[in-house]
């Protein structure tokens, strides 16, 4: 008899032993996937901010470029000017000085001997102009081409292709010169539009990366 009441007894705590394997199971099942979640979520983050960060250098990168041609071109234009006005100063000093009997050799090589050091000091000024804008080109051409790097395992193919094609364009080589300089100018301000398209495409994979439409 004794064993018959008990058997209900067991079979309560055979239950409840059951229920609570179930639910420890359960526990460590739902901490484990919430645990694969949250570290899903934290490399989605860490991608969409490393996608963030690309986009801020490559911004900084771009209009610091158009900036340096900008002031290049600029300082380089106000050396010509320069030159040109003591050109002509020199031009009528000369006539002045030497009269209608100054033969044109004589006329050119008084003219070339006034303007000698004048000459040698815009030479100079343009040879450092030109070089510190190769050195501050090459390392804004270093950090884009990092960016970008970074941004190919993050981003679709078709984008990446796309904006290679424009920075290959954009970093294109260019003649050495003034007018050389003011096309490179004009190359980058018209290429403006193309690149902010090219922000708000990653903008929106960016948006992607933390599960959101995208839509901006």
């Amino acid at each position: 008899m004794s064993w018959i009441s008990s058997e209900p007894m067991l079979s309560i705590i055979g239950g409840g032993l059951f229920a609570a394997i179930v639910t420890a199971a359960f526990n460590v099942w739902w901490d484990i996937k919430k645990q694969r979640r949250d570290e899903d979520w934290q490399f989605k983050r860490y991608q969409a901010n490393l996608i963030h960060l690309c986009i801020t250098g490559l911004m900084e990168s771009f209009f610091a470029a158009k900036a340096e041609m900008l002031y290049l071109t600029s300082t380089l234009e106000t050396l010509l000017a320069t030159l040109n006005a003591l050109t002509t100063q020199a031009d009528a000093i000369v006539r002045q000085q030497g009269g209608p009997e100054l033969t044109v050799a004589q006329f050119e090589a008084r003219k070339q001997q006034l303007l000698q050091p004048f000459q040698k000091f815009n030479q100079e000024q343009v040879n450092l102009r030109w070089n510190q804008y190769e050195q501050k080109a090459k390392e804004n051409h270093a950090k884009a081409e990092l960016h970008l790097t970074t941004l190919q395992p993050l981003i679709t193919a078709g984008l990446y292709s796309e904006m290679a094609a424009v920075f290959q364009r954009l970093s294109a080589a260019f003649t050495w010169n003034l007018p050389g300089g003011k096309e490179k100018l004009k190359t980058l301000e018209e290429a403006t539009p193309e690149v902010m398209a090219l922000r708000s495409k990653l903008s929106i994979e960016l948006e992607k990366k933390l599960g959101r439409s995208g839509t901006h």
